[in-house]
């Protein structure tokens, strides 16, 4: 049934549908808005009819930030890391990492696709690099 989130709230069920490594955003049945984070109503119109649809897990970075954390015990470089905001071709925006490219060579603009990563207790979505059209 459209809007019932059951016995879980969204991200639990979020969390579940990425386990088969595939990105899931949800759709309002009102005004056909592609919808991330999880939430129980439409941020766009308030509806509370939500159903969940796999998506392509294809973007294009919109944004990047690179944050600098104090060297480790030892070393004398900080540790750079990459913090991205993507366009997914559905429509919402969502931060994430490229975990695999130097914080330098990820562009603005730059094709990418997302995959499914994990941790103990908690699945995230990350990207990597995508072809152009793909």
């Amino acid at each position: 049934m459209a809007g019932d989130i059951g016995e879980i709230g969204p991200d639990a069920r979020f969390q579940e549908l990425v386990a088969d490594g595939r990105l899931w955003l949800q759709h309002c049945l009102e005004c056909d808005a592609a919808i991330f984070h999880p939430r129980i109503l439409c941020p766009s119109c308030g509806a509370p009819d939500l159903v969940w649809r796999p998506a392509s897990g294809r973007g294009r970075i919109y944004s990047r930030a690179v944050l600098h954390k104090k060297p480790k015990d030892g070393a004398t470089e900080p540790v750079r890391h990459a913090l991205v905001l993507v366009d997914l071709e559905e429509g919402p925006r969502m931060m994430s990492r490229l975990p695999e490219l130097a914080a330098e060579d990820i562009e603005i603009g730059m094709a990418v696709r997302a995959r499914i990563d994990w941790a103990p207790g908690a699945r995230f979505v990350v990207f990597e690099p995508g072809e152009a059209g793909e």
